[in-house]
């Protein structure tokens, strides 16, 4: 004997209901009654069905963003506190140590001394290659359990399942492996096309010296380096959100990240523009008036204070926004090549990773109402 489990789920195009009928055997059913499970419509989820995520752009893409964080202000708050504050602060130290070191140590200090210039010994930068390291080690470490806890919640927001802090910490181990190899393969992918910029930046310098020409060519080379880095930045965006929402990880998702962001590519460009532009202004606001805000602006210690908390909490919401869009952008990606995102198969492989037994209906067993359908498959 067999149990019947009916699953009712809206479809995003057309509004109607499709249901699905999964029988399993009578043995395993006596530990669930029947259940019948209402997923909440599209536009109660994200308010945009998949034909209009499709021909989101630059604003539509941080519309969503900001509707989904301030109509879910509780679970993100908790994220924020739970695993960007950290990431924040790590953030902050790096900029506080990395220039002490190279402003008050190597080379000068502000106003400029030449009597206090001096060179940093070896202890010294062993010192700081040892904080550098760490800074890297948890920087990524608070990146993986932000983005796993952020995309999580962002699903089951866009599934309608049910959406709680407990629940995404529950993720965190199940995509953690996974999102380290992938974080690898994208430092790897950043360090080559540092290197490349680098050495190309290098050469007009050696050949010409410091003329006129010289200066020109490196200009030309770091336009062509900003355009690189953003376009990189937006695959490795979308390859992190890959790795929590589908099965594949490390150079498999950075590929399936390059596939999504093309056709979407200038969009993504434009917004990463805009957040690391957001983000080097604030390093600079620290720099200028925090670090060195008593010798060069002569501000009291009260409004450097200020100011640094301020730039703090700008850099949280920052970072929240990061991860948000990216994971908007991905469902856009998606939506624009026609990779129709099934809710309930995107909903159970959620489920898979709060344990959830995942039953899957034989071929055509679906029904979905409000549509015509052949003969054999009306009910």
């Amino acid at each position: 004997m067999v149990t019947n489990y009916v699953v009712i789920l809206p479809t995003l195009r057309d509004h109607s209901i499709q249901i699905k009928v999964i029988k399993i055997p009578l043995h395993l059913s006596t530990f669930t009654p029947y259940k019948i499970i209402f997923n909440n419509p599209p536009e109660i989820a994200m308010d945009q069905t998949e034909e209009d995520m499709k021909f989101a752009g630059f604003l539509g893409i941080f519309n969503q963003s900001f509707k989904t964080i301030f109509s879910w202000k509780k679970i993100f708050a908790q994220i924020t506190l739970a695993f960007i504050l950290p990431l924040t602060i790590i953030f902050i130290i790096q900029i506080t140590i990395s220039h002490h070191f190279f402003w008050k140590i190597d080379n000068n200090t502000i106003p400029y001394h030449a009597s206090d210039s001096r060179e940093a010994t070896a202890t010294e930068w062993l010192y700081y290659a040892l904080f550098t390291i760490a800074y890297f080690i948890l920087l990524t470490v608070f990146s993986i359990l932000a983005t796993a806890a952020v995309v999580f919640t962002i699903a089951s927001i866009y599934t309608g399942r049910e959406v709680g802090f407990r629940n995404a910490i529950k993720v965190i181990p199940k995509v953690c492996k996974r999102l380290c190899i992938t974080f690898i393969f994208i430092y790897i992918a950043q360090f080559i096309f540092d290197v490349i910029g680098t050495f190309a930046m290098a050469i007009p310098r050696i050949i010409f010296g410091y003329s006129v020409l010289s200066v020109l060519i490196i200009f030309i080379i770091l336009s062509l380096y900003i355009y690189g880095f953003l376009y990189l930045s937006v695959v490795c965006q979308l390859a992190s959100v890959v790795t929590v929402l589908e099965n594949i990880h490390g150079f498999k998702a950075l590929k399936k990240g390059k596939d999504l962001a093309n056709g979407k590519k200038k969009v993504g460009m434009r917004i990463a523009f805009v957040l690391y532009g957001i983000l080097v202004g604030l390093n600079v606001v620290y720099i200028l008036f925090v670090e060195y805000g008593h010798e060069v602006y002569r501000l009291a210690l009260i409004w450097r204070v200020m100011i640094g908390i301020l730039c703090g909490i700008l850099l949280l919401m920052l970072f929240l926004l990061f991860i948000v869009t990216q994971t908007v952008l991905y469902l856009v990606c998606k939506s624009y090549h026609r990779e129709a995102i099934d809710k309930l198969s995107l909903s159970t492989f959620l489920g898979a990773y709060m344990g959830e037994t995942v039953v899957y209906p034989r071929s055509g067993e679906e029904i979905q109402l409000g549509r015509d359908q052949p003969p054999s498959e009306q009910v």
